[in-house]
């Protein structure tokens, strides 16, 4: 009898010397289930199932076909690929360079709405067209890396205004990248396009939408802009920004 207690109380102890193990485990389950979730390195995009968050530029997805969506001044673009055409002419340059400065601030935050699996380009533009180049290969979109983006917010810090306008040789140029959207962003000066080079920038896109931005200081123009008209005619929207503001917002927006 004595030699059965002794078993008995062998067999308690080991059970007992196996509970911590088990109890660590539940609990450790118990805060597994109840851990906050990570939280998103860009606000709005969940990491998708096979992204790997713990890389330099982990890949992030807004939709189930990954594309971005990104914006300019209020203008939503969706798509893989985008380029930025921006007007740099003397126009630009007004009151102390707001216009510039109000485009290059924006315009690095729309830059960090891009993951790596998505395309963009910037094309400045006066007289004369001039594309962002940071592979060395002119005429390319460039994939939206960490260093890209960081090449490209050099490039747009080292802008300033000069020169005289032509809007239709830029767009031209980003039409031929064929990009899923384009954000054209000018002060609307002259020479505006003409009803000839709406028609053969339309018939160029084909389908690329294009949004328009129109920058200015006090009301909109009282007449309506050849750049709504170029937005609406290429499924894109436009809006217009009084720089006369403190912190400068769209006020109107498709006319």
């Amino acid at each position: 009898m004595r030699g059965d207690w002794r078993g008995v109380r062998q067999r308690s102890l080991a059970g007992w010397g196996v509970m911590p193990v088990l109890m660590a485990a539940v609990w450790i389950g118990l805060g597994t289930l109840h851990a906050d979730p990570p939280a998103s390195i860009i606000p709005g995009l969940e990491p998708a199932p096979a992204a790997n968050t713990a890389s330099e530029d982990p890949s992030l997805y807004p939709d189930p076909e990954g594309r971005a969506r990104i914006t300019m001044f209020g203008l939503t673009g969706v798509g893989y690929k985008f380029v930025y055409v921006i007007d740099r002419s003397a126009s630009m340059g007004g009151s102390g360079e707001v216009a510039l400065r109000a485009v290059k601030s924006e315009l690095r935050k729309s830059l960090e709405l891009l993951d790596t699996v998505h395309q963009f380009q910037i094309i400045v533009y006066n007289d004369k067209p001039l594309i962002f180049n940071p592979s060395g290969v002119p005429g390319r979109l460039a994939f939206a890396t960490r260093m890209n983006k960081d090449r490209a917010a050099r490039f747009i810090e080292s802008l300033t205004a000069d020169g005289n306008t032509r809007h239709d040789d830029a767009l031209k140029m980003a039409i031929k990248l064929r990009p899923d959207v384009i954000f054209l962003l000018t002060d609307g000066d002259d020479p505006k396009l003409t009803r000839r080079e709406l028609d053969a920038i339309q018939r160029m896109a084909g389908g690329i939408t294009i949004h328009a931005i129109e920058f200015g200081m006090g009301d909109p123009p009282a007449e309506p802009s050849f750049l709504a008209t170029l937005a609406a005619e290429n499924g894109g929207k436009y809006v217009y920004v009084d720089l006369s503001r403190p912190f400068p917002a769209p006020v109107t927006a498709n006319r």
